[in-house]
């Protein structure tokens, strides 16, 4: 008795839907993803089963390249949320940075609007932790480290304000 006689349809007329549906699944009435078996799919279609399996879905190991396909699909997934993730990151940098640019000017401009005899100290603190403050925040919105192999913000503050070296002291 063939194939033909128990009333299956020929293999080779849905072997590419049958491929397709193994591979990839297939969305059910509640719009979960299900993944059939050789066996159920051989079911499905009224395909001998046996056909099926011998000469397709065994010697062309689609079990095998089911599982590479599942992989390499939640692969590409991540690298999406990765870069979607990144996206978020550089965005919020880039509010950082800007805030941390106009905090740097309105300090700027405030030690320039004061008097040097009228300065008080807790607003050279005030007017220093301010700008640390901004130094490292756009340090960081750029995508430095402040490890300490890095100088910090005192370390930049102190260097603003050496005093040149003297012409005549270089000469000797």
């Amino acid at each position: 008795m063939t194939s033909s006689d128990k009333g299956y349809k020929n293999v080779d007329s849905v072997i590419d839907d049958i491929r397709q549906e193994f591979l990839f699944g297939t969305v059910d009435d509640e719009g979960v993803k299900q993944f059939l078996t050789v066996t159920q799919l051989a079911e499905k279609y009224n395909v001998s089963y046996n056909t099926l399996r011998q000469k397709y879905s065994a010697p062309e190991k689609w079990r095998e390249e089911r599982e590479d396909l599942k992989k390499k699909i939640q692969e590409k997934v991540n690298d999406k949320k990765t870069d979607h993730e990144a996206e978020k990151i550089v965005q919020i940098d880039s509010v950082y940075e800007n805030a941390f640019s106009k905090l740097r000017k309105l300090t700027v401009n405030s030690i320039d609007s004061k008097i040097a005899d009228k300065v008080q100290s807790y607003e050279l603190i005030n007017f220093a932790n301010t700008l640390i403050t901004c130094y490292e925040g756009e340090k960081v919105a750029h995508g430095e480290s402040l490890d300490q192999d890095n100088s910090s913000g005192w370390d930049a503050l102190a260097k603003a304000f050496e005093e040149p070296p003297d012409s005549e002291n270089e000469k000797e």
